[in-house]
């Protein structure tokens, strides 16, 4: 029972956090992208565009309130607690998708209506972006090996007391901090830094995404375009490496606690996970309306006011302009057209599989569940 509540409160707070930022999406992508439709700059002041954002947030909260209350009813009542912590929180994604597919249909018929579609193709080619990794924004990768540290460490720990530890190791707790599971001993040392160790691999591949993607220039502004899109770039390599030492330094003080060099509460290690985690969350939301997608959104000393002029490629976006597919594209990873950051492209194989392989893995912890 007190499990189940306490998945209810979690469940909660990611479908607030994913509605806030479904809401304030639109206010952090190129200035002019609207909904994954690329439009005039000079538009964006169109009252008809203002009026589709308005319905948009009106939407997402009337299909939210019956959404998360049903989905909160099937999590308290199922009795899979693995599934419940997980998928409920992916079918609400689904019903959000479904809202901005609606908003996204609304600016793309608006596009053909106005007679927008016949923006003038120019391309621009920053040869040096490419060649000059570290001036292009991402950070030393050696900065990566901190949190692969701090694994090594905890395991080094953890097996220099493996023989005064006990057979069973606590590895997990309910609400009012009584210990309800356990973990072999060999089992639970090795766990956790291989655990740490998966993460800190997978930050390091998203921190190396950020060095591959395409940059997107503007032809109206190419070497301040160059300037913004470095300033984002080391903006989200040095997000990526503070998430990642972060995480692994928490989840080191987890296995500290339950080896029982660190005393007192497991209440508080929790609240340092949900303290972390929240400011992660707000610091993210921050920089990515500051910011903006590419650094769009920046505000630079001495500079006057930002213009992009790109080529209309709606053609190449599918499924609400969510999905990138350009078979003659030789990119791999390209900036996001909603939201920040950045996506596949799913015209190239290696693409594809990148795209498919996160549900791969839903699904085999689905299985593994049962």
């Amino acid at each position: 029972m007190e499990d189940r509540i306490y998945i209810l409160i979690m469940n909660l707070s990611f479908y607030i956090i994913l509605l806030v930022l479904q809401i304030l999406t639109p206010k952090m992508t190129r200035k002019n992208i609207y909904f994954g439709i690329r439009i005039p700059e000079k538009e964006l002041e169109n009252t008809e565009l203002k009026k589709i954002y308005k319905e948009y947030v009106f939407e997402n909260i009337i299909a939210s309130i019956p959404s998360i209350m049903l989905l909160s009813l099937w999590a308290y009542f199922y009795d899979n607690i693995v599934v419940v912590s997980s998928l409920p929180i992916f079918i609400y994604i689904a019903v959000l998708f479904l809202v901005y597919l609606r908003a996204n249909r609304k600016v793309k018929k608006l596009k053909q209506e106005e007679n927008w579609e016949k923006l003038k193709e120019e391309v621009v080619v920053d040869m040096k972006f490419s060649k000059e990794k570290v001036k292009a924004g991402n950070i030393s990768p050696w900065w990566f090996l901190i949190p692969i540290v701090i694994a090594l460490l905890n395991l080094a720990v953890g097996l220099s007391l493996a023989p005064t530890l006990p057979e069973k190791i606590p590895s997990h707790w309910d609400i009012q901090g009584n210990i309800n599971g356990y973990m072999d001993k060999t089992s639970f040392i090795w766990f956790m830094p291989l655990l740490q160790l998966g993460m800190g691999i997978l930050y390091f591949f998203m921190y190396k995404t950020i060095g591959w993607s395409k940059q997107e220039i503007s032809s109206k502004n190419p070497e301040e375009s160059v300037k913004r899109n470095i300033i984002f770039r080391r903006t989200w390599s040095i997000y990526m490496l503070v998430m990642g030492i972060g995480m692994n330094f928490l989840f080191t003080l987890a296995s500290l606690y339950s080896f029982g060099i660190i005393g007192g509460s497991v209440n508080t290690i929790v609240s340092l996970f949900f303290i972390f985690t929240g400011i992660i969350i707000v610091y993210s939301i921050v920089i990515s309306i500051k910011v903006g997608q590419g650094g769009s959104r920046l505000k630079l000393d001495g500079e006057g006011e930002y213009e992009e002029k790109n080529r209309d490629d709606d053609v190449f976006w599918k499924l609400g302009n969510s999905i990138y597919y350009n078979p003659d594209d030789p990119a791999i990873f390209i900036e996001k057209r909603f939201g920040v950051g950045w996506t596949v492209n799913v015209g190239r194989p290696l693409g594809m599989f990148f795209m498919i392989l996160p549900f791969i893995i839903i699904v085999v912890i689905l299985l593994l569940s049962k």
